[in-house]
């Protein structure tokens, strides 16, 4: 029996929450999936612990830390399956959920990718103790969702699209009330832990229509390389959607998820000075804020424009002036306009659907 995934995890010096994701994958039978890490030049002991837990994985190591679309766009060019699991280095895989997700992607040929539900992934009162550690306590969760759940907390019900044409994580931080039980149309799956088609990679690739002699990596690229880390996952999300799949989420439990690289949108910051500061000079918000501009600038219709500039324009001003007081978020700016003619030429062309907007998903 050939295995109909592939499940590719990138890490860079990720061995602390390594150890419960590798465990987690070991226990998924060798027929059903092939197993792919891609180290981003660690100097922990990542690549060794690999190498322990997961002996049959495949192990791909790089020379140094080159992002998040690169690694994966190299393992894609190496995928023989069907389907393929782009997952964080500290997210705890359910597998029965997982499967549920595969028989809907057998079921549908239009679903260009999809992801259930992810609960945030916190330590247990007995951690070691009565009761065993925290896999034992996870394996035992069922993947169905019962309407009672008792304390979790919800990491990641798909990306949305808001009213600035932002990627928004459904759920993210919700105490878990029985929410999003109903399958829904996303504008993207989470990078985390998102189960795309190969067939739909392949089709949705960055170079767009302007594009003209591409090199062998560009036109080998799925996750747009120049975005580094962050928002490529929405920005895919975006031009599968507009190439005509559907993206999905289907409501069974896929995962524990660490968290350990924050939330998406500026309003999950925090409301103290030291946590506003913090998030300000961190280097997610520059890469999300030069990122931003490059998605709308590669995606967005004259139509989404009219309607969403006010919102556009509130977010960007926001940002502005946040940057006033970090000279590393002030830097987007010139990155963001610096890159600006290269991110033009991979535009293509859509019918400006807004999809989504704010968790409510229009008709398809």
């Amino acid at each position: 029996m050939n295995p109909r995934l592939t499940i590719q995890v990138v890490g860079w010096n990720s061995s602390r929450h390594l150890r419960e994701t590798l465990a987690a994958l070991s226990e998924i039978p060798s027929e059903q999936a092939v197993i792919r890490y891609i180290d981003n030049g660690s100097e922990d002991h990542s690549v060794e612990m690999v190498r322990d837990l997961l002996p049959n994985a495949e192990i791909i190591q790089l020379d140094a830390n080159t992002g998040f679309a690169r690694p994966h766009n190299l393992g894609f060019s190496k995928c023989t399956t069907p389907y393929v699991l782009t997952l964080d280095p500290d997210i705890s895989l359910v597998w029965e959920g997982m499967e549920k997700l595969l028989n809907e992607m057998d079921k549908n040929p239009k679903l260009g990718a999809v992801q259930g539900k992810l609960y945030r992934r916190v330590p247990p009162p007995y951690e070691g103790g009565v009761g065993g550690g925290e896999l034992q306590r996870l394996r035992r969760t069922p993947p169905n969702l019962p309407l009672k759940r008792g304390g979790a907390v919800l990491d990641s019900a798909g990306i949305v699209q808001t009213l600035a044409l932002n990627g928004k994580e459904r759920g993210s931080s919700e105490p878990e009330r029985g929410q999003y039980e109903q399958p829904a149309a996303l504008l993207a799956v989470t990078g985390g832990c998102g189960l795309y088609r190969m067939q739909a990679l392949r089709a949705g690739k960055t170079l767009g229509v302007n594009a003209k002699t591409p090199s062998v990596e560009e036109a080998s690229e799925i996750f747009d390389k120049d975005f580094f880390a962050y928002k490529e996952d929405v920005d895919l999300g975006w031009r599968l959607n507009k190439a005509g799949w559907e993206v999905g989420y289907i409501p069974v439990l896929v995962g524990y998820h660490a968290r350990t690289m924050g939330r998406r949108g500026i309003f999950n910051w925090g409301i103290t000075p030291a946590a506003i500061s913090g998030r300000v000079s961190n280097m997610r918000s520059k890469y999300s804020l030069r990122n931003y501009t490059w998605m709308l600038a590669k995606n967005m219709t004259w139509k989404q424009e009219i309607i969403h500039a006010p919102f556009i324009l509130i977010r960007l001003a926001v940002f502005f002036i946040l940057s006033l007081f970090s000279p590393q978020l002030f830097a987007a700016w010139g990155e963001a306009h610096r890159g600006m003619g290269k991110i033009l030429a991979k535009r293509s062309g859509g019918d400006g659907k807004t999809l989504g907007v704010n968790g409510i998903n229009p008709k398809r």
